[in-house]
């Protein structure tokens, strides 16, 4: 497929999406993410020879899209740089995502969600998405990120604080005063 622009085409179009969703995560805006995303089809091209058949195909392709995402963070230097300091290394093996249903995302849009995680401060952006959409281990991140176990969970339990309050802002009814009614 490497030198079939066919084939790229077609593989471009099936994966553009995932690698999309990824990107947008991340990335601080959407003209990065659609870089990055071209970025990680080029190195995904680059690398097809060495995919080596071990767990699902889609999951090795998301694994490249996030490192390379963690590393133009790292080289945009968007404040991720004193925490990134090693190459990420490879993972063996992917774990599916677990489908949530609850109210909140009845209610709410993937859309919304993105915006709100993307109102995180960079750090706890960085490890809300590795643990949450990437299915990483705390000993993952902190091995990744060049932090403590301690500190992965601080800045998780943090993200979560905040996305809950930018939640319940946004269901909270309108306070009516005595004189309005």
């Amino acid at each position: 497929m490497k030198e079939d622009p066919l084939m790229q085409k077609l593989f471009y179009y099936e994966y553009y999406a995932l690698l999309m969703r990824i990107g947008i995560r991340y990335a601080p805006s959407r003209e990065d993410a659609e870089q990055w995303v071209h970025d990680g089809f080029l190195k995904i091209f680059a690398s097809l020879s060495t995919y080596r058949h071990l767990g699902s195909f889609e999951g090795w392709i998301r694994k490249i899209m996030v490192r390379l995402c963690i590393d133009q963070l790292r080289a945009h230097n968007t404040g991720q740089a004193t925490i990134l300091q090693q190459t990420v290394s490879e993972d063996q093996g992917w774990e599916e995502a677990h489908y949530v249903d609850n109210d909140f995302t009845h209610k709410t849009s993937a859309e919304e969600l993105l915006r709100m995680i993307g109102f995180l401060p960079d750090r706890q952006k960085l490890v809300f998405n590795l643990i949450v959409f990437e299915d990483y281990s705390h000993k993952e991140v902190a091995g990744l990120l060049q932090i403590t176990e301690t500190h992965a969970y601080l800045l998780l339990h943090q993200a979560r604080k905040l996305l809950k309050n930018m939640i319940q802002k946004r269901t909270e009814p309108q306070n009516v005063s005595y004189e309005q009614r």
